[in-house]
């Protein structure tokens, strides 16, 4: 039954979902709420659509067993095109990242968070935005990004523009008149921007830097400096539709609490060894609630910088 289909997700998709929705939900069946025959799961584009493409087969082929569904794995174009996929029935599930998942929450799309992602078994949800620069910049400091190219991610990127956008100000920094914004449009392609000598700086997540790239053999340690690290921000979590038929969606959040981890992936088949099953080196995801992204919202709040993707 393992069928991934990776599509670019735009704003734009206005057309009738491949999946079946409310009563029709291919068994002929009376239904308290969406039953398609495929689910379709959104991605923020953290990575490339190839690498991501990899990266969530396995758990792909988790949720196909799991759910009795086939799975349509849809990379967005931006962080907003998940929002507004979820919000126009497009998507069923969606991997957010924390400011994507607030402004989502927030501005009325019918969602609800099931868990975020650990780097260990124990370890707690959440990870830093990390300040790049090449090994050989004279930057040393926030402060210093003053007249220069900076790369950020997006937008509606926690990691990779909110705390970023709070850090600056911080330094003294004005974003509107002190610098030159840069959106790459990834993590990845923050960090190898910055490499390339296309900006002068960025900012991505920690484990893009600290995992992904290294791994990847696109990035060495001698490579570059980190010169700012931000507080600990809640993990990037992944939601599903609240519309959803109540038993098909406890199997989705079941599978999320407690199989979507290296641990049961490996012992049942799903990837060889631990790196293989889930992206970013996660071990896996932990449960968590809406009340975990307050922090996020109190950031909101200072840096104004929050968008509405409306």
């Amino acid at each position: 039954m393992f069928s991934v289909a990776l599509l670019p997700l735009a704003l734009a998709a206005c057309g009738s979902s491949a999946a079946t929705d409310g009563s029709g939900s291919g068994s002929g069946g009376q239904s308290s709420g969406r039953n398609p025959d495929v689910l379709t799961v959104a991605q923020i584009p953290s990575e490339n659509s190839t690498t991501l493409k990899e990266a969530r087969e396995p758990l792909t082929k988790l949720l196909e067993k799991q759910t009795g569904k086939k799975i349509a794995f849809q990379n967005a174009t931006s962080y907003a095109a998940v929002i507004e996929a979820m919000r126009a029935k497009k998507a069923d599930i969606g991997f957010f990242g924390p400011d994507s998942y607030v402004t989502a929450k927030d501005t009325g799309v019918n969602l609800d968070v099931m868990a975020a992602s650990v780097d260990t078994k124990n370890g707690s949800a959440t990870y830093q935005s990390y300040a790049i620069v090449k090994a050989d910049s004279p930057v040393k400091s926030l402060k210093d990004y003053r007249g220069k190219k900076v790369c950020f991610v997006d937008p509606n990127s926690t990691s990779g523009y909110l705390y970023p956008q709070a850090g600056l100000a911080d330094a003294g920094i004005d974003t509107g008149k002190d610098i030159k914004t840069v959106m790459a449009g990834g993590h990845d392609a923050s960090v190898l921007a910055v490499m390339n000598g296309q900006c002068d700086a960025g900012f991505a997540d920690d484990s893009m830097i600290n995992e992904t790239l290294p791994q990847a053999g696109k990035l060495k340690k001698s490579d570059y400096r980190i010169v700012w690290k931000s507080k600990e921000i809640p993990d990037s979590p992944a939601a599903v539709a609240g519309d959803l038929d109540p038993a098909l969606k406890q199997k989705i959040v079941d599978t999320f609490d407690t199989k979507a981890n290296t641990d049961y992936m490996v012992a049942h088949g799903f990837c060889a060894k631990a790196s293989d099953c889930l992206n970013g080196g996660s071990w896996g995801y932990k449960k968590v609630t809406d009340a975990l992204y307050a922090s996020v919202r109190k950031v909101c709040d200072i840096t104004k910088k929050c968008t509405s993707a409306h």
